[in-house]
């Protein structure tokens, strides 16, 4: 489970941060709300999205990750490719609502991350809701500030709950 967590948390500022370094086009938006072009959506105009990725990995440190638009890394070009025995998997859902401000960084709105992850590792989930201050539901708490103004409104981990608001932990 610690292992997940860190490969998680890695993960999604490399999905975020990842994506936005790269240039590359704003999954499922090229001309929809593109109208230069560009593969980014157009200053103020918010948009939705949603996309899926794969992240696959093994005992003997390789891995593989399909980022969901058109975009392959790792150490190996295939899932085959990981020692099966031990290969370990985690299946992203990436929800998004926000504007882009015609460049690829989400400028505000909130994302949502649905992970399942499972195999050589063991089974977990994570659902992750992370916030711009132009959300109502931010707080400016410090304690889950993610970048400069965006902050985890929910930080759920299985078997602990939404570390965000433990006190509204159901058990």
């Amino acid at each position: 489970m610690r292992k997940f967590s860190l490969i998680l948390a890695l993960l999604l500022v490399a999905a975020v941060f990842g994506s936005a370094l790269a240039q590359t086009t704003v999954p499922g938006h090229t001309g929809r709300y593109d109208q230069d072009n560009n593969g980014y959506p157009d200053a103020g105009v918010k948009v939705n999205g949603h996309y899926t990725s794969v992240y696959a990995y093994d005992a003997n440190d390789q891995w593989y990750w399909d980022l969901g638009d058109g975009r392959v890394q790792g150490t190996v070009a295939s899932i085959d490719e990981l020692d099966q025995a031990t290969l370990s998997v985690c299946d992203y859902i990436i929800n998004y609502r926000g504007t882009f401000e015609n460049d690829p960084f989400q400028d505000s709105g909130w994302i949502q991350n649905n992970i399942r992850c499972y195999g050589y590792d063991g089974k977990a989930t994570f659902y992750y809701q992370m916030v711009h201050e132009s959300d109502p539901r931010y707080t400016g708490n410090p304690d889950w500030a993610l970048w400069d103004t965006w902050e985890y409104h929910v930080l759920t981990e299985s078997g602990s709950g939404n570390l965000v608001r433990p006190m509204n932990h159901v058990p």
